[in-house]
């Protein structure tokens, strides 16, 4: 072998050497990095309690607690974790190329996360659980930079007073790469049960396919198979396949947003009412993105000096006038539901008049009637006259029900009488179109004109 070659395979040996402590002091900086950021978040803060940095690995110990006072409070043996309480985690890396921590990785890094066995009540709180560990976040950064990432939170019985909950354990596992995050979680059934009654969720399933900013351009979802509560035997609530699903898009220059969330449920019981095929489709568009941005850091401005509501909109003012100039709108569509299986269905849609703008620096916040004067606004609702006759018997059940010297039978007699006599109303008054074995109501709202039905109505702005 060549003298030349001997030094090029002694150099690349050293440099495989001496990568791992430089990948070590990168990690370190990241970490720190993303401390911060957390720390300087409204909802949590963050410390480094300590890092200590080894050749091929490197331990961090990290405090993070978050803002809010509604934590829920556990049992004594807990009591560490309560309102405002810190949860420290530890963190183990093993720097690469070759990363040797719970099997072998080749890439930059590899690490794993869980609550600190070190600190105060984690090991009490644990055997109380009787889990291994309270979660455990596992990721792995390629050699391009992308972390890959799964954790899980172990399955455990956790008795409360008189009930008992049981959690069937959760699960996370995606990809981030460039602010971009992919990922899934899923928590098979969480119950609480006491001797009477039973609340319990089953078939969680959240997913996330979005860039990291502060509007969140991307595709999320959340699914829940069933919702039931009340006894077990005969629960006074349930609820089956409910599904929120959002989609957040940006124009070509990042400057207008629009955001569409569909919610839809199979079906709703509260007693002995049932809802079934409930849809409800909520489109936002044109919204500008420098407001949305400027209401989220004034917000926190004022909410940290303790500024007023007027203060607030004071300091907003020459953005929602560049926010209207873009024609922002808001559609429900579809609104519909069937109650013991009659069809209701409705739309609405508001929208901007932007030719009833007033000069720039003129527009007032405050004055409500200004901002409805730069509103135009569509609303249309079916529904089977069945339905109408329903709603109209709870309305006048409700209205009579305040006069509790009336006899329930009497007041059911009243209710469904009453009922009868103000759809007649409604309907010999124009507020109410009968379409076949249906009801139909149309309402707009235009430059400050109001008509129902294609009739305009003696009073605008």
């Amino acid at each position: 072998m060549s003298k030349l070659a001997i030094a090029a395979a002694a150099l690349l040996v050293a440099a495989l050497l001496a990568l791992p402590s430089v990948v070590g002091s990168v990690t370190e900086a990241r970490v720190r990095e993303r401390v911060a950021a957390i720390d300087a978040s409204p909802t949590a803060t963050a410390e480094i309690k300590s890092f200590e940095r080894g050749w091929f690995r490197s331990t961090a110990r990290i405090e993070l607690r978050f803002v809010s006072d509604n934590v829920a409070q556990l049992p004594d043996f807990a009591a560490n974790f309560g309102p405002g309480a810190a949860l420290p985690v530890a963190i183990d890396f093993a720097h690469g190329p070759i990363a040797v921590l719970d099997g072998v990785h080749f890439g930059w890094s590899k690490m794993v996360a869980r609550a600190d066995a070190a600190a105060p009540g984690i090991t009490e709180l644990q055997q109380a659980l009787g889990v291994p560990y309270l979660f455990e976040f596992r990721g792995r950064s390629g050699y391009l930079g992308r972390l890959s990432f799964d954790a899980d939170s172990p399955a455990f019985e956790l008795p409360l007073d008189e009930a008992l909950l049981t959690f069937s354990g959760a699960t996370l596992a995606g990809t981030f790469a460039r602010s971009h995050l992919d990922a899934d979680a899923r928590i098979a059934a969480v119950e609480l049960k006491s001797a009477t009654d039973t609340f319990a969720v089953r078939g969680v399933v959240v997913t996330a396919d979005n860039e990291l900013r502060y509007v969140m351009p991307g595709r999320a979802s959340l699914s829940v198979e069933t919702v039931t509560a009340g006894d077990a035997a005969n629960p006074t609530f349930e609820a089956a396949n409910l599904s929120i699903d959002s989609n957040v898009t940006l124009d070509a220059a990042e400057e207008l947003l629009e955001m569409r969330v569909n919610y839809n449920v199979d079906s709703v019981r509260v007693a002995a009412n049932r809802f079934t095929g409930a849809a409800l489709g909520l489109t936002v568009r044109n919204v500008d993105v420098a407001t949305v941005e400027a209401y989220r850091a004034a917000a926190l401005e004022a909410a940290a000096a303790g500024a007023d509501e007027a203060s607030l909109l004071a300091s907003l003012g020459p953005h929602l006038e560049r926010a209207l100039k873009a024609g922002p709108s808001l559609t429900l569509d579809p609104l519909r539901f069937r109650y013991d299986d009659e069809p209701f269905d409705g739309r609405f849609e508001i929208t901007t008049n932007v030719a009833r703008l007033p000069p720039a620096g003129t527009l007032d916040v405050t004055n409500p009637l200004q901002i409805l004067g730069l509103v135009n606004a569509d609303a249309d609702v079916r529904l089977s006259k069945l339905l109408a006759a329903d709603l109209a018997t709870l309305a006048a059940r409700l209205q009579l029900g305040a006069d509790e010297s009336i006899p329930a039978d009497q007041l059911e007699y009243m209710a469904e009488a009453q009922s009868g006599l103000m759809l007649t109303m409604l309907v010999g008054q124009g507020v109410l179109t009968e379409e076949g074995d249906g009801y139909r109501t149309s309402l707009q709202f235009r430059d400050g004109t109001v008509t129902l039905n294609g009739n305009p109505l003696p009073f605008g702005l």
